[in-house]
């Protein structure tokens, strides 16, 4: 399965994306490597500065991906309630603290002075106690993937906008799954909240992509043309289209 469609070079992520990949025991899109390639390069292109989460990691396949794209002086935070699974309320995922760190020092050596890992029930959190909580200021890489009920979701997205830098980048999980339309439920409930601070641009392999609200017209125009330079034939292929969800255009693939 080819990890990184559309892209020729071969870097320091590629080694590291493919070892999550194999190694890692996770539900991820096989493409979404190729996204975060593009979110390396907005973030060094703009100089946008910031730590990394994940809330629900289970056993991490995702958090490499996303700490593979880490600078040395990031912060890489690791939330779910890994053996704690009394409060998994949904059975979304069954995560565990001992795979994760195992596979932390095994196959990711490099990022292990740059991660933390937090036994934590996201719900337990708040706008105003998250960054004392988890030891970060602002976050400029977060992927929302905890508990998937209504208040979840809606608890978890009014943390990430807490957190979240300007032109920042959120991946909400399961957005438009069959399986989980409560996350969609709950996206739309946190849409409505009357100081929403984000807006989504991308829908693509399960997942929905927001950045800030002021941010989110350049951050579209650059992915597209991201698209444009490293997918060329495929932009053009009918499975890419723009489309609206709530008041903001966005790139959805199918």
């Amino acid at each position: 399965m080819q990890l990184v469609a559309g892209v020729g070079e071969v870097d320091v992520l590629d080694g590291a994306l493919r070892r999550s990949w194999n190694e890692v025991q996770g539900w991820v899109g096989d493409r979404i490597p190729h996204i975060l390639k593009f979110v390396r390069e907005l973030h060094d292109a703009q100089k946008v500065e910031g730590d990394i989460l994940e809330i629900g990691v289970h056993h991490g396949k995702l958090f490499f991906m996303l700490s593979a794209i880490s600078r040395d002086h990031d912060r890489c935070v690791a939330v779910d309630l890994f053996e704690d699974q009394d409060k998994n309320l949904d059975h979304s995922g069954k995560g565990s603290l001992a795979i994760f760190t195992r596979h932390l020092h095994e196959l990711f050596p490099d990022y292990a002075s740059r991660v933390t890992a937090i036994s934590a029930d996201s719900m337990s959190l708040t706008p105003v106690t998250v960054r004392g909580r988890l030891g970060v200021d602002g976050v400029r890489l977060i992927s929302v993937d905890g508990g998937h009920t209504i208040a979840h979701v809606v608890n978890d997205m009014a943390l990430a906008q807490e957190l979240l830098v300007p032109g920042g980048i959120i991946l909400l999980d399961d957005f438009l799954g069959v399986h989980w339309p409560t996350v969609t439920e709950g996206f739309y409930k946190y849409m409505q909240i009357a100081n929403r601070r984000l807006a989504p641009f991308l829908i693509f392999q399960n997942k929905l992509f927001l950045t800030t609200f002021s941010e989110q017209p350049e951050t579209l125009a650059r992915f597209r043309e991201f698209l444009d330079r490293t997918l060329p034939n495929e932009i053009h292929s009918g499975r890419w289209r723009y489309t609206t969800v709530g008041d903001n255009s966005v790139l959805s693939f199918a």
